[in-house]
């Protein structure tokens, strides 16, 4: 590309002199050895005084000792031109210089002392564009783990509420971008994009003595580790004394270098919505199982059980269930007594984010025949978990109402 097929020929020819085999060279490597001819066996060879510098080996150079040769390569290739032109730098004095025209500057320079500049200054601007020294590449800022993005965005938020602990909204507002904001706060109903703005917002809020304490949160990073998406779940303290009461929120900050600094160019912040009523999805599955028991199929009530960790104490067993098999053993001659329960009082425990709840209190049984069908009073606890998309009873204990004092 920058060399002439004769040129290029004899750069095979000073490869195979170094000992390089042609078909191991990579195209970068025969590029550097036909720039290298062209410098060394221009059209005077025997005016060129840097045979010994620019015999340079590809493979044994390190990063930077590449660069410094391609820099090299460019002075040497300009001062050549000079070398090979019929005028030398020492028949001009400054006064003639600048006397002379530009077309007869132009004159000097004749074909040959352009091929000799050319490769070396296009080897110098294409390897210093692509960063790509002699088939080197340079060395890469490594990119931040996820772990680390992780704790920086963790002590960015630290740094956020610990400037909300001084009550200084300026303070605080410091920390947001001076452009390109986007911010949407807990308790106003405002698109915030000014830092002015942002100020009004802190001055209120700050009253209120806020501290937030992050309970989930995770990290998605951008660019090169320079701006990154800090989301998750954090409680607020807000208020005095007895009146301090926690608020569950939801989060995402949108931190970016700028100028070397930390800022904040997106904070969206939402009160955490209500969950689903855990007490309506508890006997809704209570529902579910009294179902199953009139199926009068035993193996149909035991899948609604948990197939590990199962605790089980059933009401006319002494036994202390914990495997499915045992299980549907167990309601085979339950569910021929007919059973039907129905729930006189309860209460839910939720545990895990709503994954699991304790369903407790309460229920009658009517069990039996015909004119021998009876009430049976008895209490219950159920403890069902979310697995996958299916509730299941990892426990269930079942007993009959002691008799009244």
């Amino acid at each position: 590309m920058f060399c002439t097929s004769s040129k290029a020929n004899r750069a095979i020819e000073h490869a195979r002199r170094y000992g390089r085999p042609m078909q191991a060279a990579t195209l970068d490597e025969t590029l550097w050895y036909c720039i290298l001819v062209v410098v060394n066996w221009g059209p005077n060879p025997k005016r060129s005084r840097f045979n010994t510098v620019l015999a340079l080996d590809v493979q044994s150079l390190s990063t930077s000792a590449m660069l410094r040769n391609i820099l090299l390569l460019g002075i040497f290739a300009s001062s050549y031109a000079y070398v090979a032109t019929p005028v030398t730098l020492s028949r001009f004095s400054p006064a003639a210089s600048s006397a002379r025209s530009a077309r007869t500057a132009i004159k000097m320079v004749d074909a040959d002392t352009v091929l000799a500049v050319v490769p070396g200054l296009a080897a110098l601007g294409v390897s210093l564009q692509n960063k790509n020294y002699g088939g080197f590449v340079a060395p890469q800022t490594a990119m931040p783990s996820n772990t680390e993005m992780l704790a920086l965005a963790r002590e960015n938020f630290k740094k956020w509420n610990d400037a909300l602990q001084t009550k200084d909204a300026a303070y605080v507002a410091s920390l947001y971008s001076n452009s390109d904001l986007s911010f949407l706060p807990t308790v106003s109903g405002k698109h915030i994009k000014k830092i002015d703005s942002t100020e009004e917002y802190f001055t209120d809020f700050v009253m209120k003595n806020p501290f937030g304490t992050i309970t989930d949160d995770s990290v998605q990073v951008y660019g090169d580790g320079d701006s990154y998406l800090h989301s998750g779940m954090y409680t607020f303290e807000l208020g005095e004394g007895a009146a301090r009461a926690p608020v569950q929120a939801r989060f995402s900050y949108v931190w970016r270098k700028i100028n070397g600094d930390w800022k904040i160019t997106h904070h969206h912040s939402s009160v955490r919505p209500q969950g689903p009523d855990m007490l309506s999805v508890a006997r809704a599955n209570f529902q579910k199982w009294n179902d199953a028991l009139q199926t009068k199929d035993a193996a149909t009530v035991a899948s609604l059980y948990s197939n590990s960790d199962l605790s089980f104490l059933p009401t006319v067993s002494p036994k202390h269930i914990k495997k499915i098999d045992n299980t549907e053993e167990y309601f085979k001659d339950f569910v021929m007594k007919n059973p039907f329960g129905t729930i006189t009082d309860d209460s839910v425990t939720v545990f895990d984010d709503g994954e699991a709840y304790l369903h407790s209190g309460m229920y009658t049984f009517e069990l039996g025949e015909g004119d021998a069908r009876a009430p049976v009073e008895a209490r219950f606890s159920y403890v069902w978990r979310l697995m996958g998309d299916d509730w299941k009873i990892t426990h269930h204990h079942s007993s009959v109402r002691p008799a009244a004092v």
